[in-house]
């Protein structure tokens, strides 16, 4: 149960006009957030307030709250001199007046499928093949796990390590698909993020020493059916299981396609290259088999060739 000892974390959508998004910062500080759902908050809990924009999910505020109230004017009288338009709602949170801080955007959807949330019947964010997400998942106040609510910690106070294009969100959560929400799955974000400069060192020497980039699985060549020179780096070593002080290096880099990438991450520990390459030999030997006249030509008979 939630209370002063144990602080429960919400998620509370925080509307926002394109004025407002423009020039989050200067426009509005998370003294305190209005909403109809605030009655069951206690002092103690935080409240973290998101947006969700061209369906991306964005963290834009923290609040720790002081206390609840479902009067506008204690409200005002309790926060003081607000630099905005005050919200009419039922219910207002009031931030710890020594905890105000200023609204920010961190793109947080990366790390949406791993959100947790305290209910029965949806646990987990709906998100559509292209992870895109429905606002209408936020109408209500929504309590995370404790797993959860110290990810958004982390994450808030670490943003610099938030993946923010697509090529990242791929290479950075791909080896974490099989491990829990936690700080195992930011420390791992973390770290790959900061190894961004290792990916590019092992694709470029991948590039001289072989002439160009392809799977080396199964051959692959992205330049040559699409016309774009592109290969996606998976770490033989899971990044998750790691020390802290764990240094990689550009030998612990395989250049694969992204069927292979995704194949290699179909167990735990993944696959490595050689079994993927091993997979895909005897699969080849069922097919030959399987077809009329089966079996590779060194595998029939002498007077199979014919007469």
């Amino acid at each position: 149960m939630s209370g002063y000892l144990q602080p429960a974390h919400y998620v509370l959508y925080w509307k926002l006009t394109p004025e407002e998004r423009v020039n989050l910062a200067a426009t509005r500080s998370a003294a305190y957030a209005a909403s109809p759902h605030l009655a069951r908050v206690k002092p103690g809990d935080v409240l973290w307030l998101v947006n969700i924009h061209i369906g991306r999910l964005l963290l834009i505020g923290r609040i720790l709250v002081e206390t609840v109230v479902d009067h506008i004017e204690i409200a005002q009288d309790l926060v003081g001199a607000y630099p905005g338009d005050w919200i009419e709602a039922d219910w207002y949170a009031i931030a710890n007046r020594h905890r105000v801080e200023p609204l920010r955007e961190v793109d947080i959807t990366p790390a949406a499928a791993l959100l947790r949330f305290a209910s029965r019947t949806q646990d987990t964010l709906l998100l559509t093949a292209d992870q895109r997400i429905d606002a209408n998942q936020f109408r209500a106040l929504r309590r995370l796990t404790e797993d959860s609510g110290r990810m958004l910690e982390d994450i808030w106070y670490s943003d610099e390590y938030v993946p923010t294009t697509a090529q990242d969100f791929l290479e950075l959560t791909e080896d974490d698909a099989a491990y829990a929400e936690g700080k195992i799955v930011v420390r791992t974000l973390r770290q790959r993020h900061r190894n961004r400069s290792l990916v590019e060192t092992a694709r470029l020497r991948y590039r001289q020493q072989h002439g160009h980039l392809f799977c080396q699985v199964c051959g692959f060549d992205f330049a040559a059916v699409y016309g774009i020179d592109y290969i996606e780096a998976h770490h033989l070593r899971q990044m998750a299981a790691l020390d802290e002080d764990h240094v990689s290096r550009v030998e612990d880099l395989a250049m694969l396609c992204a069927n292979c990438h995704r194949m290699a991450h179909q167990r735990t520990p993944p696959y490595t290259p050689e079994e993927l390459q091993a997979l895909m030999a005897a699969r080849r030997r069922d097919s030959y088999r399987s077809a009329p006249g089966g079996g590779y030509p060194d595998e029939r008979d002498d007077h199979s060739a014919g007469d």
